[in-house]
């Protein structure tokens, strides 16, 4: 596939390969069409757990993490993920699946190693974007679509209120304490890959080698 075939916003199901290589170009996906609320409305508790959870994720540094993502095609995946905040990610997938993620700088990278290929999208038009930016804030630019707490479990919904086309995510977290479990992308046709976190590291040295790839970049009218 090609990358103007992928070009989470300009790539649309028709052109997605069939089989397990969907379940890694899920994070270039437009996430589900429809549209949230304008308002959300929140009680006093959703606002002071919601003002946690952005202390959390403003407070992540390092995470190097194995992840188990199912695929709607009824198929796993796994891999490890490494995370340095701001503004770099990783996914390595195990074989047979052939790909690499990368956020770096303004680039997110797919790469699919088995045909040599590299794909690269500005990372703040992906999913991606919710996990790495900078400055994590609820409201404004970053819309809370839903918020549910059940049996301190936390499930937040958000998108960008400014590019709606470049997805949603549900983030669903542990109480007691606070932790990131996994994430949910439900693609334009409901398709659903939930990914999980398994025996997650924080505050872990990390090698720069790994947020870096080697491939060609992108020209700059890209």
């Amino acid at each position: 596939m090609s990358a103007s075939e992928r070009s989470w916003s300009a790539t649309t199901a028709a052109l997605l390969n069939v089989g397990r290589c969907t379940a890694a170009l899920l994070l270039l996906l437009p996430a589900f069409a429809a549209s949230a609320a304008s308002s959300l409305a929140l009680n006093d508790s959703d606002r002071a757990d919601l003002a946690r959870i952005e202390t959390y994720l403003n407070d992540l540094d390092t995470m190097q993490s194995r992840f188990v993502q199912a695929n709607p095609d009824g198929t796993h995946s796994e891999g490890t993920m490494y995370l340095q905040r701001p503004g770099k990610l990783r996914f390595e997938y195990d074989p047979p699946d052939p790909y690499l993620i990368i956020t770096h700088g303004k680039w997110f990278i797919y790469v699919d190693k088995e045909l040599d290929e590299a794909t690269y999208l500005p990372v703040d038009k992906t999913p991606a974007y919710f996990i790495v930016k900078k400055d994590i804030k609820f409201g404004g630019k970053l819309r809370v679509a839903s918020f549910q707490n059940a049996d301190r479990v936390f499930r937040i919904e958000v998108e960008q209120a400014d590019e709606p086309d470049s997805g949603r995510v549900m983030m669903i977290f542990t109480d007691a304490p606070l932790q990131l479990r996994k994430w949910q992308v439900i693609d334009s046709q409901g398709n659903l890959t939930d990914t999980t976190l398994i025996n997650p590291n924080f505050d872990v040295l990390l090698n720069e080698d790994l947020f870096e790839y080697d491939g060609p970049t992108p020209s700059s009218g890209n």
